[in-house]
C-alpha cells in the first residue's frame, strides 16, 4: 500500500486489474479528493507513444483552444490509477484554464472503498470500453 495524501492510498488489486485508488477514511459527498495537473501530449508526440504502455494512461483533452495541436494528456497524480466503473463514486471535471482535472465525490465513500470514475466522462454513459470491464 502506498499512501498519497490524507484521503487516498494506492493498493494492488489483481494481476488483471492492477492497482487502484482507495479511501483512507470516510469521505463525504461532493468533496474534492484530488486535483491532478496534466501533461499535454502534442499530436506529434502521440504518434510516438500510441503503441506503448503510456497510451493506456492517456486521455482525450477536449480544450477547444488546443484542438488540432494537443488532443491528449497524461495526469500527474494518484488519480492516474483510478479505475473505471459504470457505477462510479467520483466524477472528474476538466479545468482547461489551469490545465488540471478536479476529482469530486458523487456520494459518500466509506473507508477502504475503491475510488472509481466512468472513463466515458459522465456517470450515466454506458458506452463500451476498449477493455473488459470487471
Amino acid at each position: 500500500m502506498i499512501s498519497t495524501n490524507n484521503l487516498l492510498e494506492i493498493k494492488f488489486i489483481s494481476i488483471k486489474k492492477g492497482r487502484g485508488v482507495f479511501a483512507k477514511k470516510n469521505i463525504a459527498k461532493e468533496e474534492t479528493i484530488d486535483v491532478a495537473h496534466i501533461l499535454l501530449i502534442s499530436n506529434n508526440d502521440w504518434d510516438l507513444i500510441e503503441d506503448t504502455v503510456l497510451s493506456n494512461y492517456s486521455f482525450e483533452w477536449d480544450d477547444p483552444k488546443c484542438i488540432g495541436e494537443y488532443e491528449s494528456a497524461i495526469s500527474l497524480s494518484v488519480s492516474q490509477l483510478i479505475n473505471h466503473s459504470y457505477d462510479p463514486n467520483v466524477k472528474y471535471v476538466y479545468d482547461y484554464k489551469n490545465k488540471c482535472i478536479e476529482y469530486i465525490t458523487l456520494r459518500d465513500i466509506s473507508k477502504g472503498e475503491e475510488i472509481t470514475v466512468n472513463y466515458n466522462g459522465e456517470s450515466f454513459d454506458y458506452s463500451p470500453m476498449s477493455f473488459d470491464v470487471e
